[in-house]
């Protein structure tokens, strides 16, 4: 039962390793995955008409202050 008690400094480190490693790894892999959606099509597609509708939308609005100031 002593031995549970006392862990050596290896024991520690190595413990520290296997919680520290595999979150770090998780946290690397999540960012890789997440920053590829820049590449993604579809992604890029959406953006694309959602930037097309708010200059669309912009422009409507520039023409209708115009009308009025007229």
């Amino acid at each position: 039962m002593t031995l549970a008690y006392t862990a050596s400094g290896w024991t520690q480190v190595i413990v520290a390793l296997s919680i520290f490693v595999p979150v770090l790894a998780a946290l690397w892999l999540t960012i890789w995955v997440l920053r590829g959606a820049k590449h993604d099509p579809d992604e890029n597609r959406w953006r694309r008409q959602r930037l097309e509708a708010e200059e669309l939308a912009r422009g409507v609005d520039v023409d209708e202050e115009r009308r009025v100031d007229l």
